[in-house]
């Protein structure tokens, strides 16, 4: 947490990944950009200031990401099992 820049303000992108056979029909995965908001709670650097009870902290989420029906459309559920791809465009400098 000490090499990011906070509030974290990276651009975050979701995939539900399609487990369909790609020799019988290309993948249609879900994807989602996900723009933090540094005014969020969710979004502060992390620490011992940050009470574990504060229910506004926990976590969020992405209630409209796909419907119940969609997700049963495409192989999106294979053997019990859903693939969520997270990707976060780090700057060069966290890289180096």
């Amino acid at each position: 947490d000490n090499l990011l820049e906070w509030p974290f303000s990276y651009r975050v992108t979701f995939s539900l990944l399609d487990q369909s056979d790609p020799s019988l029909s290309k993948p249609q995965h879900i994807t989602e950009p996900f723009p933090p908001d540094p005014n969020w709670k969710n979004f502060q650097k992390p620490g011992a200031s940050r009470s574990s009870l504060d229910e506004s902290t926990l976590g969020f989420g992405y209630p409209k990401f796909i419907s119940h029906e969609d997700i049963k459309k495409r192989n999106y559920v294979r053997d019990n099992a859903i693939f969520i791809k997270a990707s976060v465009e780090i700057p060069q400098k966290i890289l180096a």
